[in-house]
């Protein structure tokens, strides 16, 4: 519901802020005082237009914050929080709108700023208003079905119907790439073949590059490599000169000697004796080595043909052998899916079918329950707006064949006539005023149940209404507030006294400019209003009148 609406500096009003409260609610004061100036501040911040002619004479801005209360938010509503990442705080949702004098605006929603049609996608859940003002969602079809179907019963069915169109939307998406032109298809599977082919005959294996790079090495520096070898195997085992090897003997054998007289001298010897072994170790390997140290002639041109290779293939599939490898597999699954695609093909097209006629079966049964439900609308319609005045008018749920989509195999809508004699036209285009607000008072009261929108506004619902009407429109509009918050601009002294909630708005003149006020009424200012409401005056009869009226209630 709509808990606090904050005005700034919009139109006469330079700062009110007003307290609503769950039932109905009431918004009386004299004719130009400022009533549908409230309301129409309240549009703005459900996402309506805005001109820089809205803020008030002298200031830089208008601003207006409406705070909902919301335990459980619409699943719809839901949907939109979710989809653009807004939170509620506290089971509150704060919206906010800025109007500059130059006719710049904001929207924000729960902190964040969202674009103004963002806006008024979550007003269109939280608020109908019904009168001079949009947020009419009854003048939207796609919403006329959805209260029939909850009117109905249908509702779940009616999903069903969706999810099955769903599926049926993504089969056919399915089998449309697979049903495309098979030349082309042809033609590009024949190139990934060649292309898996040409990695294929590269017989590449991760880390296969590195491993050749190292041996080309090898190759190109073959010639530094064994003379290098053969020169530290020299010096280690066989130098002319004197190899390491022989001056280790010859201090092995002093350090024997040593030993022999001082034992001291056997840690020394030992760890002497270690390092003629490894030494003779180092030897043998280099020895080996150079023995074993053999290149072919042929194949360093062998290698650089092979890297050569791999850096095209690189250049065509990716920076890496695993990536070259990633994309044959790829390319061969693809191939493999298209040589399989016939039989695939025939699949889901049986899917299809089957899925069709499950959908085409399930939505003929829906259409039935729709238009036994209309017509029991349809007479619960009429005679609402018989209790409200309405003699003449006629209602009926319009429906036409289509073909199967999201919505089942049905177009409908609420087709209306005023007054006798009248033809029917879509409820969308009944004029605006006093009539609508009474027609949407008469639909709200049938689809109360079904209507998850919680707050609706009616203004000037009691446009050439009176006496019996009047009484029948407090009624109605009392019903309606025990499952949805009411607010009402009236003149009617029947309709504010049935309220649980009376505000007035004033107008006042400080410094020489006109001020809108919001207040609260209650006990004898309540009773002061009401009877100015009878008569346009207070008086002992207007007062004891208006008494009256709310001993009623």
């Amino acid at each position: 519901m709509l808990e606090t609406l904050r005005i700034q500096q919009y139109a006469l009003i330079e700062a009110i802020e007003v307290d609503f409260r769950q039932g109905f609610n009431v918004l009386t004061g004299e004719t130009g005082a400022g009533k549908s100036i409230v309301v129409g501040a309240l549009t703005l911040v459900l996402g309506a237009r805005a001109s820089g002619e809205v803020v008030r004479a002298g200031a830089v801005r208008a601003t207006i914050e409406a705070v909902f209360r919301l335990p459980k938010p619409p699943a719809r509503l839901t949907r939109i929080l979710k989809q653009y990442d807004i939170a509620l705080e506290d089971g509150c949702l704060l919206l906010s709108r800025t109007i500059g004098a130059d006719g710049r605006s904001r929207a924000y929603a729960g902190g964040n700023l969202v674009p103004i049609a963002v806006l008024a996608e979550i007003g269109d859940e939280l608020v109908d208003l019904h009168g001079q003002h949009e947020h009419q969602s009854l003048l939207k079809t796609e919403r006329q079905l959805e209260l029939l179907d909850a009117f109905g019963g249908t509702e779940e069915a009616a999903q069903c119907i969706a999810d099955k169109v769903a599926a049926l939307h993504a089969l056919e998406h399915d089998i449309a790439e697979l049903d495309k032109d098979d030349r082309e298809r042809a033609r590009q599977l024949e190139f990934l073949r060649y292309e898996v082919h040409e990695i294929d005959a590269a017989g590449l294996h991760p880390g296969e590059e590195e491993e050749l790079r190292s041996r080309h090495t090898l190759i190109t520096n073959a010639e530094t490599i064994f003379t290098l070898a053969h020169n530290a195997y020299g010096a280690l085992y066989e130098n002319e000169e004197g190899a390491a090897i022989d001056a280790l003997d010859a201090a092995l054998r002093d350090l024997e000697g040593l030993s022999a007289i001082d034992p001291r001298f056997k840690t020394i010897l030992g760890q002497l004796s270690e390092s003629r072994n490894a030494i003779e170790a180092v030897s043998a390997e280099l020895r080996g080595y150079t023995e074993r140290l053999e290149f072919d002639p042929q194949e360093l041109d062998t290698i650089n043909r092979h890297l050569a290779l791999i850096g095209a293939l690189k250049r065509k599939f990716g920076g890496s052998i695993e990536e070259i490898l990633a994309y044959r597999d790829k390319a061969a699954a693809e191939i493999s899916a298209y040589e399989s695609r016939d039989e695939r093909l025939e699949t889901l097209k049986t899917q299809r079918a089957a899925l069709g006629k499950e959908a085409q079966t399930l939505s003929s049964e829906v259409s039935k329950k729709r238009k036994a439900a209309a017509r029991k609308l349809d007479k619960q319609v009429v005679a609402a707006l018989q209790d409200l005045g309405m003699k003449g008018a006629h209602f009926q749920t319009i429906f036409e064949a289509c073909e199967l989509c999201a919505h089942g195999v049905d177009r409908m809508e609420f087709f209306l006539a005023a007054n006798t004699g009248e033809k029917p036209k879509p409820l969308r285009q009944v004029a605006s005023g006093g009539e609508i607000s009474r027609i949407m008072l008469a639909l709200k009261a049938v689809f109360a149940q079904a209507d998850k929108i919680p707050s609706l506004i009616f203004d000037e619902i009691d446009a050439g209404v009176g006496g019996v009407v009047a009484r029948k429109v407090a009624d109605k509009l009392e019903d309606l507030s025990r499952s949805h918050q009411v607010i009402c601009i009236t003149h009617i002294a029947q309709i504010a006294a049935s309220a649980e909630t009376h505000m007035n708005v004033l107008k006042e003149t400080v410094k020489g400019r006109n001020l809108t006020r919001v207040i609260p009424v209650e006990k004898e200012a309540r009773v002061a209003e009401l009877a100015r409401l009878l008569d346009g005056s207070v008086s002992e009869v207007s007062l004891k009148h208006a008494r009256a009226l709310l001993a009623e209630r």
